[in-house]
């Protein structure tokens, strides 16, 4: 299946059946305030109940200290990267073959994607990666003053919360005002607007069923 055929097949038709559904529960919500707005209005206030991401990511926001390993450990450490980055780096430059595939007319797209860029991609990656390791390896044994300021230099903990404004964290709901003050009228604007959304959907699935 090429892209053009999974858009047309899968992602439009899942798409249509969203808004379709979406439209719906929005006009008998719409509908819900204009006959029943008694009902409606603490149905709204129910699901717009708020949740903190501060109180939530509390855990992830505190700081952790990792145990730094013996000389022995590190040494270990670093024979066992210079070991495995050499041999990857032999093994992804040397020994694997990625066939290239250029994008031409007759190509298939997945195919071209998949080999040409995916796997290319993922292949000179895990070669940075191997270089990395090495390079590791070498501070480690060689010159581990370096590793250590870069390692406190790169372990520099940011916290959100002094990044992110704690206005951020304060509840909005200007339309809920809006809708509260006048329900009514409110009801009967998302009833008219998600008809129509509603009717439009509901005739691209007949004329999809009907092709």
């Amino acid at each position: 299946m090429t892209v053009l055929g999974l858009l047309e097949r899968v992602v439009v038709p899942a798409l249509v059946i969203f808004l379709f559904l979406g439209g719906s529960a929005s006009t008998l919500l719409g509908l819900a305030l204009v006959f029943r707005p008694e009902k409606a209005l603490p149905f709204i206030r129910t699901m717009n109940r708020w949740v903190s991401t501060r109180r939530a990511l509390k855990q992830a926001e505190l700081p952790r200290a990792v145990a730094v390993p013996s000389r022995k450990g590190r040494v270990w450490l670093a024979l066992f990267l210079l070991a495995g980055g050499l041999f990857a780096i032999y093994f992804l430059l040397l020994r694997v073959e990625i066939p290239r595939a250029a994008l031409v007319l007759g190509v298939d797209l997945r195919r071209w994607f998949i080999v040409g860029v995916a796997l290319q991609t993922m292949r000179w990656f895990l070669i940075v990666g191997s270089v990395l390791a090495v390079v590791v390896a070498a501070l480690i044994l060689f010159l581990p003053e370096r590793l250590a300021a870069l390692e406190t230099r790169m372990n520099k903990w940011y916290s959100t919360r002094h990044i992110l404004p704690p206005q951020g964290e304060s509840m909005r709901f200007p339309l809920e005002m809006m809708v509260e003050a006048s329900p009514r009228t409110a009801g009967w604007m998302i009833a008219a607007a998600s008809f129509l959304v509603a009717a439009a959907m509901a005739v691209l699935l007949a004329a999809r069923i009907a092709g």
